[in-house]
This record gives structure tokens, sequence and C-alpha cells, in this order.
């Protein structure tokens, strides 16, 4: 409106008419449609919906919930409109006799919690089980977090106008959209669009580094992982074979010795160094830190004495990149002051859980804003900050955040982290920065989530299906 002086009418009838599109296109039953409307513009999109619909000679029925004295200057206009046309209302719905319903209640203005008759409309809408339609937003969903103001229409599509809104691609509220459509609403392509987010999308593999042909297996990176525990063996496994699925030439495993066997029978192809726990000496450590281009530390290391003196000296002796994951996480919320001490490019890749550990707030207070505790952290330490969860932040000072949205519910799996450090680590020794290999692992650990789905299922994925993954996102 401001940039291309277009107005908000016109703008109101393009987004009108993406919703008439795709109610004729995708198959519903118009036999009777009801259209919910507020009394902003949201309201009027709905209004010029009906409007539409009534001209193609469908039933229609309009519900404004709110009062007409309160309706924006187009939204009553709008209605003016609607009225021109003997547009039919109705006060009191009986919302299962509808055969589709499209939602323009809020859309983008919701910003407290819903109560009084829109609540009312809203529960009776998604009581009703028919399949709804949200305008650019599903009504109750805050646009900016994804917070559930409430309550909140649950759609089977939500069309949604020149770019997807953050609320839409964070959970909850990815749960309420359904299927998202993008109508562009006659703005040119390459216009602005003002968000300190960005997400990759497939054109991005081509961010992978480039394989040469006058190569050999140095070129590629030397990656240590530092993992495992006696007790535990998998976690160092996935995150080595991770390494090399991910394209590293070289990856070296410094695990227990109560890990060799284990070591060698499941990853023949890695370098194997063992230690005592009871032994472990700085000469060895060292020796393993001059090797590496770059290291991870952490998946299975436990939280012991050992571990602890592990974790601290080679965050501060290290030269090389140090991605830090799962018990490497854990010991640091214990000393996170020894982040300031380290003279590498560092990697975090907590969990919600574990993250409440480094931050010491809860989750729950965590899961309400995890980019604004993401970019936080990553301002006050000198780390890039991987949050792991359903959508994955990627954060680091002075840059846009990275919001990741690949990937699926089978990855809820143990070891699936393992996987994704190893791959960090992998990009990181092949020469992309932390934060570049950051953004990369993560995009593409969820692809080739979405890879092992399509052969698994989302109900019988395993860690080590993600491995396989990776070979299909890549190749």
């Amino acid at each position: 409106m401001e940039h291309y002086r277009t107005p908000s009418l016109l703008l109101m009838e393009r987004a009108a008419q993406a919703v008439v599109k795709e109610l004729l296109e995708g198959g519903y039953d118009l036999h009777k449609v009801l259209i919910a409307c507020g009394t902003g513009n949201n309201g009027g999109d709905g209004l010029a919906v009906a409007r539409m619909l009534k001209v193609k000679g469908h039933c229609v029925d309009v519900c404004i919930a709110g009062s007409l004295d309160k309706m924006t200057p187009d939204a009553k206009q709008q209605l003016e409109m609607y009225q021109a046309f003997s547009g039919n209302f109705v006060t009191d719905p009986v919302y299962g006799e509808y055969t589709v319903i499209v939602d323009a209640l809020f859309g983008i203005g919701c910003n407290r919690d819903i109560t009084g008759i829109a609540a009312e409309v809203i529960e009776g809408i998604n009581g009703s089980l028919r399949p709804v339609i949200a305008v650019d937003v599903p009504s109750g969903i805050s646009a900016d977090t994804g917070k559930v103001c409430g309550c909140a229409i649950k759609a089977v599509t939500t069309v949604t106008f020149f770019t997807e809104k953050l609320g839409m691609m964070l959970y909850p509220g990815n749960d309420y959209c359904g299927k998202i459509k993008v109508a562009d609403m006659g703005i040119p392509i390459g216009a602005p669009k003002e968000c300190k987010v960005a997400a990759y999308e497939q054109s991005d593999l081509n961010r992978l580094p480039e394989r040469k042909g006058n190569s050999h297996k140095g070129t590629y990176g030397k990656v240590l992982v530092i993992a495992g525990s006696p007790s535990i063996s998998g976690a160092a496994y996935l995150c080595a074979a991770a390494a090399y699925r991910m394209g590293s030439g070289l990856v070296k495993i410094f695990t227990p010795e109560e890990n060799r066997y284990a070591m060698q029978t499941l990853l023949p192809e890695a370098l194997l160094e063992t230690y005592d726990k009871g032994k472990l000496s700085t000469k060895q450590i060292n020796g393993c830190l001059e090797w590496a281009d770059v290291v991870v530390i952490g998946p299975g290391l436990g939280t012991d004495r050992t571990a602890e003196k592990l974790v601290k000296y080679v965050i501060s002796k290290s030269k090389a990149p140090v991605v830090v994951d799962a018990d490497g996480i854990n010991i640091l919320a214990k000393s996170k002051n020894c982040l300031f001490d380290s003279g590498a490019s560092l990697v975090l890749t907590p969990h919600i859980q574990e993250m409440a550990r480094l931050t010491g707030t809860s989750r729950e207070a965590i899961l309400k804003n995890p980019m604004d505790v993401a970019e936080k952290f990553a301002a006050t330490y000198p780390v890039v900050m991987v949050l792991k969860d359903a959508r994955t932040i990627v954060a680091k000072e002075n840059e846009k955040i990275y919001l990741n949205v690949s990937g699926n519910c089978g990855m809820a799996t143990g070891g699936s982290g393992d996987v994704l450090a190893g791959m960090i680590g992998s990009l990181i020794g092949q020469g992309m920065s932390a934060f570049e290999a950051s953004k990369l692992g993560v995009y593409i650990h969820g692809k080739a989530g979405d890879a092992a789905a399509t052969v698994r299922g989302t109900y019988s994925m395993t860690a080590t299906d993600l491995l396989g993954g990776i070979f299909e996102v890549t190749k």
C-alpha cells in the first residue's frame, strides 16, 4: 500500500479472488457456504469472497462476529457492496449445515486472547467438523509467534498473501494451518520481504561444498568425533557415520577402550583412538586436536569428571572449530563462562530441555519464543546456536536468524541429534563457516528425514535411517 501506492481495497479484491480460486479449484463442496467475518480488513476479505461466490451462483451466508459500528472503512465498503447484491446474512448459524466454511475473522490482526462472541464462533466452526479455509492466517493464531490466542480456527487450507507469516511456520501455529497456499496479489517479484528470519528450500542444496575431480581424502576435511562412554557406543557411531555420509574424507573416533570392538565392527572406515577413562592424558588429547580440522564432542559422552575434563579442555585448547552436542551441552550448563575462553569457532546444538539447562529457565518459557531465546544466547556468548525442535533455529550475533522447515515427526527418535552434529561437523571440515554449515546441515538433516519417511514411514524411522536419507538428498 505504501511502497507501490496500491489501494487497500484493490488488495482486498485480489485477496478474495485468491480465496475464491482455491474454493473453486480445491475440490470443496460449495453447495452451501458460510463466510465468518470479523470487523477488520480480514472480514472485508471475507465479504468480498461472499460477493464473488454469490455472483457465480453459489449459496452463501455471511456471519459477522462483532459490531458493525467497529468495522474498518474498507470492510464497511465491502459490506455495502455485498448488500447491494442482496447478500444473505445469518446471526446464529448452525455450522453443521454448511458444506464448507471460510474463516475471515481476524487474520494477522490477532494479538490477544479471543473471548466473547468471536470465541463462540471459533468453537462452533471447529465443532462442526466441516472443512475450513482460513484467509491469510487461521483466526486465533499469532502471525508473529504461532501462539494460540485462547482458541483458534483449525483449517484444512490457509490461503495467505505474498509470503508465509512466521507464526504459520512455528508450532503450534503450523498445526492449525493445514495446507498453505501463497497468493502473490500482484506484488512484483523481488519486492522486499522485510523479515529477520530466513529459510532454505530445494535450490539451497547448491550450497554444498564442491567435489573436485583432482582431490584426495584430505581434501574434504578431517573430523574428530569425541563421543561415547563405556556403556554407550551408538552415539559415537551415528555421529561419525553421518560425517562420512555428509562428505568427509577422514573421520577419527576418540572414545573409551570399551567401545573399540563396536566401532571397528560398525564403522570400519573410521580411524579409531581409544582411551582409558582413568588414565586420560592431555598429551593424547593434544595429538587428536592437532590432527583435526573440526571437532565434534558430546554425543553419548556422559557427564562424569573425565567427560567434564574433556569438554572444558577441548573448548579451551582447540584451534579448530568445535561442535558441542548432547552431554557436552549438559556439562557446559554448569560452566558457560568457559565459552569465553575459547579461541575456536563454537557451535552448540541443544534440544529444548538442554537449552533450559543452559539458560536456567523453563522448557515452557523457551517454547513460547524460541527464536528470541536462541538469538539472545548467541548475542551473549561467542557461539552459533542451533536450538533443536520441530522447527530448529540457527542464530548468530548480527546475522539473520535461520528457521528450518524441513523434517518430520519421525525424526523424534534417539540418535537424530548425534547424526546432525556429525553432519554439521563434516560441512565445517569441508571449509564452510560454522554458521553456514549449521544452517545447511540442519536443512539437509530434515530433508534426509523426509527421504527416510518415504521409505520407512514416520512411525518406524530410526536415526540410522537418516544416514540413508543423507544419501538420497545429496546424490
